[in-house]
Order: C-alpha cells, then structure tokens, then sequence
C-alpha cells in the first residue's frame, strides 16, 4: 500500500482520485484550505497560494510520513479579477506553478526513499498551443485576463515538468504531466454569469466525469511510465518537444529567485 499526497484533493478530480485510493487500503493525505476531507483520508489544511504556506505544507507533511509514494499535483484556480499573493505574485500563477515547484522540491528527499515514487502534475497544456508565459509580465500587471493567467500557468507547470530531469538527473521519481482535457468540474460557476452558465452545460452533455478522469491519474499512480518525464493528453500519451528545454531553464531560474526572496525564515 502507497502513502500518497493529493494537492487539490477536497473536490473534483482529486476529491473522487482520494476517495478511489482510500477504498483500495492506502493511505491518502489531502491538501486544500478546506476544513473537511472525505471519509478515511487524512487532511493537510493549508495555503499553497504563498512560498511560506507552501512550505509549511511539505513540513507537515514530512512530519506524517516518513516516505511518500504518489504525489499528486492538482491545487488550481480560475480567478475572474486579477489578485495578488502577500509575496506580490499573481495567485493564478502562484497556486499553479509556484506551489507545484516548491512542494515537490519540500518533499523530494521522502519521495526518493520510496521503492516506486511518481508525481502526477494535472496540467492545462498536454502541448496544446496558447499565449503562454509572459516573461515581460509574469504578474501580468499590465494587462490580466482571467484565461490568460490560466494559460501562463498551464505552461508553467509544463516547463516545470520538463525541467524535472534536468534538475535531478539521478533521481529514481517518475514526473508525469497529464491535461485530462475536458472534464465536469464545475468550472462554470468560477467563470460566472452567462459564460459559466453555458460553460457547465456543455460539460454536463460532453465532458467527462471527475471519476472518469481520476481513473488516468489512477493508473499512472499504479502503472508508472518508465521514462523520467513523460506527458498526457485525456491519457494518450505526447511528445515533449527539445524546444521546451530552454524555456523550462529560463522558468526554474524564475522560480529559484521567487522561492529564495520570499523563502520564511528560519
């Protein structure tokens, strides 16, 4: 049985993939700012918005487990209006692609004590084209749009995930980048009038279900690839083109500089 860590875990996707996991015996830890988990999962409560909550994540988690098997990164957010974190960052950016980063760095040495770990990272790109990153205005204080800081922060968490082996070439963790694409998450009432309304609709007749898509999480978790980094789009698997890798340097710099100014004390 695995001990497993499931960011985004009170709802959706990570709530049906966390109560999927308990059923079968392992142990299931949730990370949200919810006050309540599901039935037999344990509960993490914190903010992974900042560096500093972040931190205090990966240390309690670290004070539970003495090794982590799965590691699954589904904390996101979809913010009508732009919002700044208390490190000046841009919250969708922060929540996506900073916490991502920081968490996975926080607990790496429990990761790597396990026999098989993996880190499932849910992405919004699975190489899909878009605007990307903004490197001119990371906090987009110039001009912000809701689809936009999604958009920046779904390649973020991409590049991050290329730049994993880079990092950590000798490491045994199995990174897997997955975009479940479309998916009855109840997006719509983050969007908001009209928009959201229609939005909903049209997932309740096309998209597929959270259980659905905790199944591909699932059999990631199960079924490691063999491959350090590997990527999915709706589970079939793509290629992560060699034009990442500068972008994915470029990003991990970013986020070093971001991690150490705003780093807490010790």
């Amino acid at each position: 049985m695995a001990n497993v860590v499931i960011t985004g875990g009170t709802n959706g996707i990570g709530k049906s993939l966390a109560v999927r996991l308990a059923r079968e015996g392992h142990r299931v830890v949730v990370v949200g700012r919810s006050a309540v988990a599901p039935a037999g999962v344990e509960l993490v409560r914190g903010d992974l918005g900042t560096v500093a909550g972040t931190a205090a994540v990966g240390d309690e988690v670290a004070a539970r487990f003495d090794v982590v098997d799965r590691l699954v990164l589904g904390a996101g957010t979809f913010n009508r209006r732009r919002v700044v974190t208390a490190d000046g960052l841009e919250h969708t950016f922060a929540l996506h692609a900073v916490s991502r980063f920081g968490l996975v760095e926080r607990l790496l040495p429990l990761l790597e004590r396990s026999s098989s770990p993996v880190v499932v990272s849910m992405c919004g790109v699975g190489g899909l084209r878009g605007p990307g990153i903004q490197w001119d205005d990371m906090a987009l204080a110039r001009r912000y749009r809701a689809f936009l800081a999604v958009s920046q922060a779904a390649r973020a968490t991409e590049l991050i995930g290329v730049g994993f082996a880079g990092r950590h070439p000798d490491s045994a963790v199995r990174y897997v980048l997955h975009n479940p694409m479309f998916v009855d998450s109840g997006l719509g009432a983050h969007v908001g009038g009209v928009r959201g309304r229609a939005l909903d609709l049209v997932a309740k007749l096309f998209a597929k279900s959270v259980g659905r898509a905790a199944d591909q999480v699932h059999r990631f978790l199960m079924d490691p690839p063999a491959a350090p980094v590997t990527a999915s789009r709706a589970g079939k698997p793509i290629a992560l083109g060699a034009e990442l890798d500068q972008a994915a340097d470029r990003l991990y710099a970013v986020l070093d500089t971001i991690t150490a100014r705003c780093a807490p004390a010790d």
